[in-house]
């Protein structure tokens, strides 16, 4: 009698404990088994890149899209700011640039959700990643320049955006190129990538 009692209270506190609802989240979207170590050397150094660049589009659409609310409470005027700024790249109009802006946000963080898309498949190393990892950052690269402007990407985009991007997409290929060569049955120089799933 008592083991039955034990084995309910053991059930009953599995139940409770959101740890193996995260686990079985976690084998659903990353898969039970862990990839090579060069692979998730990849993956994580691409998801950080891909969080800072998520939240501040994030960040940057929220406060944008609520300047009047900031301007009532706050006293910052980020209209004007972002209206002035738009006349010094070239915009014309009251509105113009800030709603290229909101726009530009808008359509980011879409941008990034089809690039986390391709890093699960990555971290799972399907060769299907790179189409959504580069898709998605050449999107956003191309907004950047051409939706908003050269002027735009040279000048307002940090030097850390520009390196972020450009560690995304040469470490995407380059990942792909060694799954490749590992599928293959090519000698790999380091790491030694497991077999890859078509």
């Amino acid at each position: 009698m008592e083991k039955s009692d034990e084995n309910i209270d053991a059930a009953v506190k599995k139940f409770q404990s959101p740890v193996p609802l995260l686990i079985n989240l976690k084998n659903l979207i990353f898969g039970k088994e862990k990839p090579d170590v060069y692979t998730q050397l990849t993956f994580y150094i691409n998801v950080i890149i891909w969080l800072t660049f998520l939240l501040w589009s994030i960040l940057s659409y929220f406060t944008i899209s609520s300047h009047k609310v900031m301007n009532q409470f706050k006293g910052i005027n980020i209209e004007r700011i972002i209206q002035k700024r738009g006349e010094e790249l070239g915009f014309e109009g009251t509105d113009t640039f800030l709603d290229c802006l909101l726009t530009f946000n808008g359509v980011a963080i879409i941008c990034w959700g089809v690039v986390f898309f391709g890093l699960i498949l990555l971290f799972r190393k399907k060769n299907k990643a790179i189409y959504f990892i580069l898709g998605g950052t050449f999107f956003y690269i191309g907004m950047s320049i051409f939706y908003l402007s050269w002027s735009y990407f040279i000048e307002d985009m940090t030097s850390y955006d520009k390196v972020a991007l450009l560690i995304i997409i040469v470490s995407t290929i380059f990942h792909t190129q060694m799954i490749k060569q590992s599928s293959e049955g090519d000698p790999v120089n380091f790491f030694e990538p497991d077999q890859v799933e078509e």
